[in-house]
């Protein structure tokens, strides 16, 4: 049995009404998303305070820039709040990367089973040839699109496979990388003139190797989170 940190109910914070007809049938079952994954395997100790021990962590500045731009992504524009500053917003011009009948923010879920991973592509388009492009949208400072040209990314091909599942051909997929300029240490964080497309190629080896790298770390959390739920859980219910 997988035992995870976060189980689909009527109150998970994405249960809206534009999702409600996908996730109805998912009531219930443990769930895991991408970022959950990348936790997990680049930032164990994090993970374990913050899904186990329960303890906030800070809201890194790099992550409160990678929403800000995601925003503006879906948005098309900069309108929402800006709190923390950051600067730059002259520099990109939406209009170059935005298409007629473009679909942000669309549901994925990937069954496994036991488990199903939920995601949310940043940019779905049905291409003229009735293929779809899956697209991506993320933003770093310098040699930070190493890690989305190489194997260690897995997001847009997972989200691809789950397409397919539903019958969709893929055509298309990569990341539209806005690079960041400044950093913590001389804020505030600058979006820069520089941005481009990194392909990333679809092959059935690649959904292979990012499926098994999801199993994995599915199966490793539930095995510490069935740990923790033995020897802390029940002690706190005890001590309380």
């Amino acid at each position: 049995m997988i035992n995870l940190t976060s189980v689909l109910t009527e109150n998970t914070h994405f249960y809206k009404e534009h999702y409600i007809e996908q996730l109805k049938p998912h009531l219930g079952r443990p769930y895991v998303s991408y970022s959950t994954m990348e936790s997990w395997n680049e930032y164990r100790e994090d993970f374990i305070k913050e899904k186990l021990v329960g303890l906030p962590q800070p809201f890194g500045i790099y992550k409160e820039f990678g929403t800000y731009i995601g925003t503006a992504y879906e948005n098309g524009n900069f309108e929402h709040e800006n709190k923390h500053g950051f600067i730059g917003q002259e520099n990109i011009d939406w209009t170059k990367y935005r298409q007629e009948g473009d679909e942000y923010e669309k549901l994925i879920i990937i069954d496994r089973g036991d488990y199903i991973c939920v995601g949310f592509i940043d940019k779905f388009l049905r291409l003229g040839d009735n293929t779809v492009w899956v697209n991506d949208c993320k933003s770093g400072g310098a040699k930070k699109e190493d890690k989305y040209s190489s194997d260690e990314y897995k997001q847009v091909t997972l989200y691809s496979h789950a397409l397919e599942e539903m019958g969709e051909k893929i055509g298309r997929t990569d990341v539209l990388f806005i690079r960041r300029e400044s950093s913590h240490y001389k804020p505030p964080l600058k979006i820069g003139k520089e941005q481009f497309y990194i392909p990333i190629t679809h092959t059935k080896e690649k959904v292979d190797k990012a499926l098994k790298y999801m199993d994995k770390s599915v199966k490793e959390i539930s095995e510490i989170k069935s740990v923790y739920d033995k020897y802390f859980a029940e002690n706190k219910k005890i001590n309380r």
